[in-house]
């Protein structure tokens, strides 16, 4: 996707998440050539978010990107809550999460291995570290493929 319009369409979901009290958690969206596209937003908040606060935010997003006509094509509208097993989407959310359990799968193998599971015991700028099996092992979020918080039940 086009680096301007992924702008415009942050720009527009921080906004809107604004004027709703609600955090912008994350964007996923896939325009594709012939293909009916997606755009999917997280919004969570201190205590969740709850159905109410999603479909108003649903509603107004939809006037908004109909009027500001961002997105070429038709495509469907997702707005949800991150959920329990969350993914971030950058390494500052990781901060929150110090002593969770975290899942990581890494761009390129460590040691043959690209899916690590672990505590996560510290988080700085754009490193953090997990406590797997009584070791610590640092990652570059920006060398993860996709890092997820796993809850516990």
């Amino acid at each position: 996707m086009n680096k301007n319009i992924q702008a415009i369409l942050e720009k527009i979901a921080k906004e809107q998440c604004s004027i709703h009290n609600l955090e912008l958690w994350g964007m996923e969206f896939s325009f594709g050539k012939g293909k009916k596209g997606f755009l999917r937003i997280y919004v969570d908040k201190e205590n969740g978010v709850n159905i109410e606060e999603l479909a108003q935010l649903s509603r107004d997003l939809e006037v908004v990107l109909d009027i500001e006509d961002v997105i070429p094509g038709s495509y469907t509208l997702e707005v949800s809550s991150p959920g329990l097993d969350r993914k971030f989407f950058n390494p500052l959310q990781l901060q929150k999460f110090i002593g969770q359990q975290i899942k990581v799968k890494t761009k390129s193998p460590i040691n043959k291995q690209k899916i690590f599971k672990g505590e996560l015991v510290k988080a700085k700028d754009n490193l953090f570290t997990l406590q797997i099996n009584q070791k610590n092992m640092d990652f570059d979020f920006f060398e993860t493929e996709k890092v997820t918080l796993e809850p516990k039940f």
